[in-house]
Protein backbone atom coordinates (compact mmCIF):
# COMPACT_ATOMS: atom_id res chain seq x y z
CA UNK A 1 0.00 0.00 0.00
CA UNK A 2 2.70 2.25 1.28
CA UNK A 3 4.55 1.60 -2.71
CA UNK A 4 0.83 2.09 -4.57
CA UNK A 5 1.08 5.51 -2.85
CA UNK A 6 4.64 6.69 -3.25
CA UNK A 7 4.17 5.89 -6.74
CA UNK A 8 1.07 7.73 -6.95
CA UNK A 9 2.77 10.70 -5.52
CA UNK A 10 5.73 10.68 -7.57
CA UNK A 11 3.11 10.31 -11.19
CA UNK A 12 1.40 13.16 -9.49
CA UNK A 13 4.55 15.35 -9.60
CA UNK A 14 5.39 14.53 -13.05
CA UNK A 15 2.05 15.38 -14.13
CA UNK A 16 1.76 18.61 -12.39
CA UNK A 17 5.82 19.55 -13.76
CA UNK A 18 4.48 18.78 -17.49
CA UNK A 19 1.18 20.87 -17.01
CA UNK A 20 3.24 23.40 -16.09
CA UNK A 21 5.52 23.36 -19.02
CA UNK A 22 2.61 22.93 -21.14
CA UNK A 23 1.00 26.60 -23.00
CA UNK A 24 -1.79 27.36 -21.80
CA UNK A 25 -4.42 29.08 -24.34
CA UNK A 26 -6.47 31.69 -23.27
CA UNK A 27 -9.68 32.72 -25.37
CA UNK A 28 -10.05 36.62 -25.74
CA UNK A 29 -12.32 39.22 -27.44
CA UNK A 30 -12.81 43.11 -27.38
CA UNK A 31 -16.31 44.53 -26.63
CA UNK A 32 -15.11 46.69 -30.19
CA UNK A 33 -14.39 45.91 -33.53
CA UNK A 34 -10.91 45.12 -34.26
CA UNK A 35 -8.36 48.05 -35.49
CA UNK A 36 -10.53 50.59 -33.65
CA UNK A 37 -8.89 52.81 -31.69
CA UNK A 38 -10.92 51.19 -28.65
CA UNK A 39 -9.43 48.00 -29.54
CA UNK A 40 -5.85 48.79 -30.42
CA UNK A 41 -4.71 48.90 -26.41
CA UNK A 42 -5.80 45.57 -25.92
CA UNK A 43 -4.65 44.03 -29.18
CA UNK A 44 -1.54 45.46 -28.15
CA UNK A 45 -1.32 43.45 -24.95
CA UNK A 46 -2.43 40.47 -26.53
CA UNK A 47 0.79 40.57 -28.60
CA UNK A 48 3.05 41.77 -25.73
CA UNK A 49 1.51 38.83 -23.88
CA UNK A 50 2.15 36.45 -26.61
CA UNK A 51 6.00 37.24 -26.90
CA UNK A 52 6.61 36.99 -23.53
CA UNK A 53 4.70 34.49 -23.42
CA UNK A 54 5.82 31.98 -25.71
CA UNK A 55 5.75 28.59 -25.16
CA UNK A 56 3.89 29.42 -21.28
CA UNK A 57 0.74 31.22 -22.08
CA UNK A 58 -0.83 32.18 -25.42
CA UNK A 59 -3.72 34.27 -25.83
CA UNK A 60 -6.35 33.59 -28.98
CA UNK A 61 -7.75 36.66 -30.24
CA UNK A 62 -11.03 35.89 -31.39
CA UNK A 63 -11.72 39.41 -32.49
CA UNK A 64 -14.90 41.78 -31.27
CA UNK A 65 -17.96 42.79 -31.32
CA UNK A 66 -20.46 42.67 -32.96
CA UNK A 67 -18.67 39.91 -34.96
CA UNK A 68 -17.54 37.72 -32.28
CA UNK A 69 -20.65 38.64 -29.78
CA UNK A 70 -22.68 41.65 -28.49
CA UNK A 71 -21.04 43.72 -26.76
CA UNK A 72 -23.44 43.71 -23.91
CA UNK A 73 -22.53 40.09 -23.40
CA UNK A 74 -18.70 40.01 -23.15
CA UNK A 75 -18.62 40.31 -20.13
CA UNK A 76 -21.72 38.18 -19.15
CA UNK A 77 -19.80 35.48 -21.21
CA UNK A 78 -16.53 36.03 -18.99
CA UNK A 79 -18.19 35.33 -16.20
CA UNK A 80 -19.53 31.92 -17.35
CA UNK A 81 -15.94 31.53 -18.88
CA UNK A 82 -17.27 30.91 -22.58
CA UNK A 83 -14.33 32.93 -23.17
CA UNK A 84 -10.92 33.63 -20.78
CA UNK A 85 -10.18 37.26 -21.29
CA UNK A 86 -11.90 40.51 -22.00
CA UNK A 87 -11.69 44.21 -23.08
CA UNK A 88 -14.50 45.84 -21.88
CA UNK A 89 -15.84 49.28 -21.07
CA UNK A 90 -17.68 49.55 -18.11
CA UNK A 91 -20.67 50.78 -20.20
CA UNK A 92 -21.29 47.30 -21.44
CA UNK A 93 -20.92 45.46 -18.09
CA UNK A 94 -23.42 46.93 -15.83
CA UNK A 95 -25.70 44.17 -16.38
CA UNK A 96 -23.45 41.87 -14.63
CA UNK A 97 -22.39 44.36 -12.12
CA UNK A 98 -24.24 47.20 -11.72
CA UNK A 99 -21.35 48.89 -9.63
CA UNK A 100 -19.06 49.44 -12.53
CA UNK A 101 -21.15 52.61 -13.71
CA UNK A 102 -19.23 54.62 -11.14
CA UNK A 103 -15.81 53.63 -12.90
CA UNK A 104 -16.42 56.36 -15.92
CA UNK A 105 -16.48 58.77 -12.88
CA UNK A 106 -12.84 58.40 -11.61
CA UNK A 107 -10.93 61.57 -11.46
CA UNK A 108 -7.86 59.08 -11.49
CA UNK A 109 -5.42 57.27 -13.55
CA UNK A 110 -4.55 54.02 -13.39
CA UNK A 111 -1.39 54.39 -11.77
CA UNK A 112 -3.56 56.42 -9.54
CA UNK A 113 -5.59 53.68 -8.62
CA UNK A 114 -2.96 51.01 -7.80
CA UNK A 115 -1.76 53.88 -5.25
CA UNK A 116 -4.94 54.89 -3.52
CA UNK A 117 -6.88 51.18 -3.25
CA UNK A 118 -9.04 52.26 -6.16
CA UNK A 119 -8.23 49.08 -7.89
CA UNK A 120 -7.70 46.98 -5.38
CA UNK A 121 -11.75 47.61 -4.61
CA UNK A 122 -12.29 47.14 -8.04
CA UNK A 123 -10.78 43.79 -8.49
CA UNK A 124 -12.78 42.87 -5.41
CA UNK A 125 -16.20 44.00 -6.91
CA UNK A 126 -14.94 41.91 -9.68
CA UNK A 127 -13.73 39.03 -8.25
CA UNK A 128 -16.82 38.94 -6.67
CA UNK A 129 -19.70 40.04 -8.87
CA UNK A 130 -18.28 39.33 -12.04
CA UNK A 131 -15.86 36.50 -11.52
CA UNK A 132 -13.34 38.43 -13.26
CA UNK A 133 -9.87 39.61 -12.16
CA UNK A 134 -9.00 43.21 -13.22
CA UNK A 135 -5.74 42.57 -15.26
CA UNK A 136 -5.64 46.68 -15.88
CA UNK A 137 -6.39 49.28 -17.89
CA UNK A 138 -5.68 49.47 -21.46
CA UNK A 139 -7.00 53.30 -21.85
CA UNK A 140 -7.27 55.74 -19.47
CA UNK A 141 -9.15 59.25 -19.21
CA UNK A 142 -11.56 58.68 -22.19
CA UNK A 143 -13.70 61.59 -22.58
CA UNK A 144 -16.95 61.66 -23.65
CA UNK A 145 -19.40 63.93 -26.00
CA UNK A 146 -22.85 63.96 -27.15
CA UNK A 147 -23.26 64.20 -31.27
CA UNK A 148 -25.92 65.64 -32.64
CA UNK A 149 -27.53 66.41 -35.76
CA UNK A 150 -29.28 69.33 -34.63
CA UNK A 151 -27.86 72.41 -32.81
CA UNK A 152 -28.40 73.54 -28.91
CA UNK A 153 -27.91 76.72 -27.56
CA UNK A 154 -28.57 75.52 -23.42
CA UNK A 155 -27.18 72.71 -21.77
CA UNK A 156 -31.09 70.79 -22.72
CA UNK A 157 -31.55 67.81 -24.74
CA UNK A 158 -35.46 68.13 -23.96
CA UNK A 159 -37.17 67.29 -27.71
CA UNK A 160 -34.06 64.82 -29.02
CA UNK A 161 -34.30 61.34 -28.77
CA UNK A 162 -30.13 60.71 -28.34
CA UNK A 163 -28.64 56.91 -28.36
CA UNK A 164 -27.11 55.70 -25.28
CA UNK A 165 -25.61 53.32 -23.24
CA UNK A 166 -25.30 53.21 -19.40
CA UNK A 167 -22.50 55.30 -19.11
CA UNK A 168 -24.39 58.29 -20.28
CA UNK A 169 -28.26 56.98 -20.02
CA UNK A 170 -28.80 58.86 -16.48
CA UNK A 171 -27.23 62.56 -18.15
CA UNK A 172 -29.30 62.52 -21.22
CA UNK A 173 -32.70 61.69 -19.05
CA UNK A 174 -31.69 64.55 -17.01
CA UNK A 175 -31.00 67.03 -19.48
CA UNK A 176 -34.56 65.91 -21.04
CA UNK A 177 -33.62 64.02 -23.60
CA UNK A 178 -34.61 60.50 -24.73
CA UNK A 179 -32.43 57.53 -24.21
CA UNK A 180 -32.44 54.94 -26.67
CA UNK A 181 -30.11 52.14 -25.87
CA UNK A 182 -28.17 50.32 -28.89
CA UNK A 183 -24.31 48.52 -29.45
CA UNK A 184 -22.72 50.53 -31.78
CA UNK A 185 -22.87 48.86 -34.67
CA UNK A 186 -26.79 50.00 -35.27
CA UNK A 187 -25.33 53.98 -34.67
CA UNK A 188 -24.88 55.01 -38.30
CA UNK A 189 -28.37 53.54 -39.54
CA UNK A 190 -30.27 54.98 -36.34
CA UNK A 191 -28.59 58.19 -37.46
CA UNK A 192 -28.90 58.09 -41.08
CA UNK A 193 -32.92 57.74 -41.18
CA UNK A 194 -33.44 60.09 -38.22
CA UNK A 195 -34.44 57.46 -35.65
CA UNK A 196 -32.10 58.79 -33.27
CA UNK A 197 -30.84 62.78 -33.05
CA UNK A 198 -27.81 62.43 -31.87
CA UNK A 199 -25.78 59.49 -29.92
CA UNK A 200 -22.69 59.56 -27.28
CA UNK A 201 -19.55 58.55 -27.68
CA UNK A 202 -15.94 58.92 -26.59
CA UNK A 203 -14.42 62.18 -28.00
CA UNK A 204 -12.06 59.73 -30.10
CA UNK A 205 -12.95 56.84 -32.73
CA UNK A 206 -16.18 58.06 -34.60
CA UNK A 207 -14.12 57.76 -38.10
CA UNK A 208 -13.49 54.18 -36.73
CA UNK A 209 -17.13 53.77 -37.64
CA UNK A 210 -17.93 56.09 -40.79
CA UNK A 211 -20.13 58.24 -38.31
CA UNK A 212 -18.82 61.54 -39.46
CA UNK A 213 -20.68 61.04 -42.32
CA UNK A 214 -24.06 61.30 -40.60
CA UNK A 215 -22.73 63.64 -37.80
CA UNK A 216 -23.39 67.53 -37.54
CA UNK A 217 -22.09 68.84 -34.76
CA UNK A 218 -20.20 67.94 -31.47
CA UNK A 219 -21.36 69.33 -28.10
CA UNK A 220 -18.09 70.80 -26.06
CA UNK A 221 -17.96 70.32 -22.74
CA UNK A 222 -16.82 66.95 -23.15
CA UNK A 223 -17.70 65.01 -19.86
CA UNK A 224 -16.74 61.75 -17.93
CA UNK A 225 -13.03 59.91 -17.56
CA UNK A 226 -14.03 56.44 -18.25
CA UNK A 227 -11.28 53.47 -19.59
CA UNK A 228 -11.08 50.28 -21.36
CA UNK A 229 -10.35 47.87 -18.87
CA UNK A 230 -8.56 43.61 -19.28
CA UNK A 231 -10.36 41.50 -17.30
CA UNK A 232 -9.64 37.64 -17.01
CA UNK A 233 -11.90 34.99 -15.95
CA UNK A 234 -11.38 34.54 -12.31
CA UNK A 235 -11.07 30.33 -12.33
CA UNK A 236 -8.75 30.50 -15.21
CA UNK A 237 -6.82 33.49 -13.81
CA UNK A 238 -6.35 31.52 -10.35
CA UNK A 239 -5.68 28.29 -12.24
CA UNK A 240 -2.55 30.09 -14.42
CA UNK A 241 0.11 29.91 -11.51
CA UNK A 242 2.42 32.82 -10.47
CA UNK A 243 4.83 32.43 -13.70
CA UNK A 244 1.66 33.01 -16.07
CA UNK A 245 0.46 35.53 -14.03
CA UNK A 246 3.77 37.88 -13.72
CA UNK A 247 3.88 37.53 -17.25
CA UNK A 248 0.20 39.25 -17.90
CA UNK A 249 0.84 41.47 -15.23
CA UNK A 250 4.00 42.94 -16.78
CA UNK A 251 2.99 43.22 -20.05
CA UNK A 252 -0.01 44.78 -18.96
CA UNK A 253 2.73 47.29 -16.83
CA UNK A 254 3.86 48.34 -20.24
CA UNK A 255 0.77 48.83 -22.02
CA UNK A 256 -0.71 50.69 -18.85
CA UNK A 257 2.39 53.35 -19.16
CA UNK A 258 1.18 54.43 -22.73
CA UNK A 259 -2.76 54.25 -20.97
CA UNK A 260 -3.02 57.69 -20.60
CA UNK A 261 -1.79 59.01 -24.46
CA UNK A 262 -5.76 59.41 -25.33
CA UNK A 263 -5.56 62.92 -24.02
CA UNK A 264 -3.13 63.95 -26.72
CA UNK A 265 -5.42 61.57 -29.32
CA UNK A 266 -8.36 63.96 -28.13
CA UNK A 267 -7.18 67.26 -29.18
CA UNK A 268 -6.06 65.47 -32.39
CA UNK A 269 -9.44 64.06 -33.22
CA UNK A 270 -11.44 67.51 -32.54
CA UNK A 271 -9.16 68.93 -34.97
CA UNK A 272 -9.84 65.79 -37.40
CA UNK A 273 -14.12 66.27 -36.79
CA UNK A 274 -14.03 69.85 -37.65
CA UNK A 275 -12.05 69.26 -41.12
CA UNK A 276 -14.77 66.75 -41.73
CA UNK A 277 -17.41 69.19 -41.56
CA UNK A 278 -18.51 68.34 -37.79
CA UNK A 279 -19.19 71.80 -36.20
CA UNK A 280 -18.44 72.43 -31.98
CA UNK A 281 -20.91 73.98 -30.29
CA UNK A 282 -19.46 75.26 -27.30
CA UNK A 283 -21.79 76.65 -25.08
CA UNK A 284 -21.70 79.36 -23.33
CA UNK A 285 -20.03 79.30 -19.85
CA UNK A 286 -23.05 79.57 -17.53
CA UNK A 287 -24.72 76.35 -19.80
CA UNK A 288 -21.34 74.76 -20.01
CA UNK A 289 -21.15 74.39 -16.08
CA UNK A 290 -24.79 73.19 -16.07
CA UNK A 291 -24.47 70.71 -18.56
CA UNK A 292 -20.74 69.27 -16.73
CA UNK A 293 -22.65 69.37 -13.26
CA UNK A 294 -25.61 67.58 -14.46
CA UNK A 295 -23.55 64.86 -16.19
CA UNK A 296 -21.79 64.29 -12.94
CA UNK A 297 -24.24 65.08 -10.27
CA UNK A 298 -26.70 62.33 -12.23
CA UNK A 299 -24.89 59.92 -12.88
CA UNK A 300 -23.13 59.68 -9.06
CA UNK A 301 -27.33 59.59 -8.00
CA UNK A 302 -27.81 56.46 -10.50
CA UNK A 303 -24.25 54.98 -8.89
CA UNK A 304 -25.88 55.85 -5.05
CA UNK A 305 -29.37 54.76 -6.14
CA UNK A 306 -28.21 51.49 -7.36
CA UNK A 307 -25.83 50.65 -5.05
CA UNK A 308 -25.90 52.12 -1.55
CA UNK A 309 -23.34 49.51 -0.35
CA UNK A 310 -20.47 50.43 -2.33
CA UNK A 311 -21.62 53.50 -4.35
CA UNK A 312 -19.90 55.79 -1.52
CA UNK A 313 -16.87 53.88 -1.05
CA UNK A 314 -16.39 53.98 -4.57
CA UNK A 315 -17.36 57.87 -4.59
CA UNK A 316 -14.02 57.96 -1.72
CA UNK A 317 -11.50 56.43 -4.21
CA UNK A 318 -12.55 57.47 -7.38
CA UNK A 319 -12.76 61.22 -7.14
CA UNK A 320 -10.39 63.86 -5.94
CA UNK A 321 -10.65 65.56 -2.29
Amino acid sequence: MLMRRLALAAFSAVFAVGAAAQEITLKAVSSFAEGTQESLGFEALVAEINKRGAGKIRINYLGGAPKVMNPFEVVKNLKAGVVDFANANSAFFTNVMPEADAFKLSEFGIADLRKNGGWAYMNKLLNEKANAYFLGNTLDFIAFNIYLNKPIEKASLTGLKIRVTPIYRAMVEALGGTAITSPPSEVYTLMERGTVDGYGWPTSGIFDYSWQKVTKYRVEPSFYSAALHALVNLGVWNKLGAERQKIMQEAMAMIEARAGERVELDAAERKRQEAAGIKAINLPPEEAKKWSATAKDAAWAAVMKTSPEHGAKLKELLTKK
